[in-house]
């Protein structure tokens, strides 16, 4: 049994490797009182997109009136940021709390951390008598631990592209298939901006199952950063191109769940909600931009938005081993005037010499090549940090006391 918080998270955060399957993982949380089934939900799965989508459809949600409880990963400040209602992460006295209750159960059941994270989420959502959780699949889809839920209201796939391809598949059908497979019998599930062929397996999935299908809505981009929805003007606080896409799904999945889209309210919580981590800016002179693109598919969305900041555009880049680090280095080297490759301490993080492309500049010190970006960038430059989510979680907690 724990009694120091930070005692509890370190021993959750340690239990990598073995998960269940989904049918394993109800008789786990049976073992709770199935608290998955006391509340409603959206579930969403997707490539890249997904986590800025649950946080926008939670807080239109929240401006509704609705108790919203959201489970995201990975934590970019810390391991209870994870889990939360109305925008605010779970205590970590209530987090430890739940760990003691579940303990036997937990070491049982071997359970690793993210399991640990859904029982404790849906566990608590149920206690505090959520109106609705909006939950982001770990990985995948079909075989994820959050899998679990019966009927959700509506089921979202944000985008689907090459990653985890040693766990989902080497084509976009396979890796389409297991996103589709949170669709349930006789449910309603919305489908992101698809590459045609995981759309035609969606397609396929949505009618196995007698599932309705529906598309985002349609919209044209405005000025200042906002969208234009059937002539209605909405504002959202970031400037990378790709927030639009996860702007307009979280309207469309609102709309879906009968929520006046056009309400005052609505209107200001997307305007005010922001994913840290996400084309953040985190100073200014230069500009510095934090942004979780880990794959070949996110780092093309972010090139996007690179395009339009002022010069000189230097990037420092760090990626895991699992991940196409040489191609996203390639990508980001193609818009950048300068690149620079760096590495971080963690078990799964890559070594910056696998992905040194011609012309970049190797920096194994992280915390040194940052320091020369921001030199090289001038005061009127930008930087961008990217390549892993882990990397800049580690990086913003740096930059963040730097800036103090």
């Amino acid at each position: 049994m724990f009694t120091e918080v930070d005692q509890a998270l370190e021993w959750v955060m340690s239990r990598h490797g073995h998960s269940h399957d989904p049918e394993e993982m109800k008789q786990i949380l049976a073992e709770a009182g199935s608290p998955q089934n006391t509340f409603g939900t959206v579930h969403a799965a997707g490539t890249n997109g997904k986590g800025s989508f649950v946080n926008y459809l939670s807080d239109i949600l929240i401006s509704q009136g609705r108790k919203t409880g959201m489970f995201t990963s990975p934590h970019l400040i810390s391991h209870l940021d994870r889990i939360r209602i109305d925008g605010k992460w779970i205590p970590g006295e209530t987090f430890m709390s739940y760990l003691n209750r579940y303990y036997d159960l937990i070491t049982e059941q071997n359970l690793s951390m993210f399991e640990i994270d859904v029982l404790i989420a849906f566990s608590w959502f149920r206690d505090e008598h959520v109106d609705i959780a909006v939950i982001e699949c770990g990985l995948g889809g079909r075989y994820d631990s959050t899998n679990v839920l019966d009927q959700p209201e509506l089921s979202v796939i944000t985008t689907v592209g090459f990653d985890h391809m040693e766990r989902l598949g080497d084509t976009l059908g396979k890796i389409a298939w297991q996103k589709a497979g949170i669709i349930r019998d006789d449910s309603r599930v919305l489908a992101g901006n698809i590459p045609d062929e995981a759309m035609a397996v969606i397609e396929q999935e949505a009618e196995n199952h007698h599932a309705r299908l529906y598309r985002p809505l349609d919209y044209l981009p405005g000025e200042n950063n906002s969208i234009i929805l059937s002539g209605e003007t909405f504002e959202i606080s970031s400037d990378a191109l790709y927030q639009r896409e996860n702007a307009v799904l979280a309207l469309t999945a609102a709309a879906l769940l009968d929520i006046d889209i056009t309400a005052p309210e609505v209107r200001k919580a997307l305007k005010n909600s922001m994913w840290k981590g996400r084309f953040e800016t985190v100073s200014t002179h230069p500009r510095v931009i934090l942004d979780g693109a880990h794959n070949t598919h996110g780092v093309e969305a972010l090139t996007k938005s690179l395009k339009t900041m002022k010069r000189p555009l230097v990037c420092v880049f760090a990626a895991l081993r699992d991940k196409r680090g040489t191609m996203m280095a390639e990508m980001l080297d193609a818009v950048c005037d300068r690149l620079i490759v760096t590495e971080f301490d963690m078990y799964r993080a890559d070594r910056a010499q696998t992905y040194l492309v011609d012309g970049a500049q190797l920096v194994t010190d992280w915390k040194e090549a940052i320091a020369r970006a921001k030199e090289y960038a001038g005061k009127d430059g930008t930087v961008i940090i990217t390549g892993s989510l882990y990397f800049i979680s580690i990086v913003r907690e740096y930059l963040m006391t730097e800036f103090k």
